[in-house]
């Protein structure tokens, strides 16, 4: 459940509120859902290579793969100027004490789609009691709390309205 489930639930909640609050993106949202990742990144690959073929143009990606918990901020896999515009949002993010930007780290699943233009954003929830769950049995629905998954898709939504809004640099 936290190991991915969670974030399968988050990515698409973000593009239920996009709806549900008429916002109407400038570019396309895309929810992915990818295998694999464990033992190769055949599906984080094999996206990649489709999006390549496609000439697809990957702007910003965001990976949740660390546990359905409280959110308390973004790593970013991203040129300096596109860092230091998240590092200018981060001020909004503060008060519910979503406060750690960090560089790296954003995802295995979605490194395969790095280009030097793009940006790739990792969610990093609370790490407090991810290995109380990662890889166990007492990894199931019922022990996702369901405040703190909403949480986090309200953040992803949050950050994904901003560079849509705003662009990349």
């Amino acid at each position: 459940a936290h190991d991915d489930g969670a974030g399968v639930v988050q990515s698409m909640e973000v593009l239920r509120m996009f709806k549900k609050l008429n916002i109407r993106p400038r570019r396309t949202l895309r929810v992915v859902l990818f295998a694999n990742e464990e033992n190769g990144l055949a599906g984080g690959k094999g996206y990649a290579a489709l999006a390549k073929e496609n000439n697809e143009n990957t702007i910003v990606a965001l990976e949740s793969d660390s546990g359905g918990f409280t959110p308390r901020g973004f790593s970013f896999e991203c040129n300096d100027a596109n860092y230091e515009q998240a590092l200018g949002w981060k001020k909004l993010f503060e008060p519910y004490n979503i406060h750690k930007f960090a560089r790296g780290g954003d995802g295995a699943d979605i490194g395969p789609l790095r280009t030097e233009q793009n940006v790739l954003i990792g969610l990093r929830p609370d790490s407090q009691r991810y290995f109380d769950y990662h890889h166990t049995a007492a990894d199931v629905f019922e022990a996702v709390n369901k405040r703190e998954l909403e949480l986090g898709a309200a953040t992803m939504a949050s950050v994904i309205y901003l560079f849509d809004k705003y662009g990349i640099k």
